[in-house]
């Protein structure tokens, strides 16, 4: 599967998320992190990031990692993990995954464990 490479991240700055490429700069000692969309370059909050998956949902949304989904079910949730070699969804209070790509044509996101930054 070949998807585009890109990040969102919390920028305190703009009070908003912002996308596009991500990049980590030690300065001193000291960490920062980037992203760098539309020419610009937007310091982000480094526990904001999170990156595009390369599936959107039935909507046409981006899925990232940390979104929450459902299925069809809102009383059974997926939160959006790295896990092995690839993303996919682990069901919230259970041990079960389900495949994004296989999916996607179900999933609707209902929200980002970044959406309080």
């Amino acid at each position: 599967m070949n998807r585009e490479i890109k990040f969102r991240g919390y920028s305190e700055q703009l009070k908003c998320f912002v996308y596009g490429f991500f990049q980590e700069v030690e300065v001193e000692g000291v960490g920062y992190s980037y992203i760098f969309w539309q020419g610009n370059v937007t310091p982000v909050r480094a526990d904001s990031v999170a990156q595009f998956t390369g599936v959107y949902d039935k909507n046409g949304n981006e899925i990232y990692e940390g979104d929450t989904y459902h299925q069809g079910d809102k009383n059974i949730e997926y939160l959006v993990v790295w896990h092995d070699s690839g993303f996919i969804g682990k069901q919230k209070g259970s041990s079960s995954y389900a495949g994004l790509e296989y999916w996607k044509d179900r999933i609707v996101l209902v929200g980002s464990a970044q959406a309080d930054a």
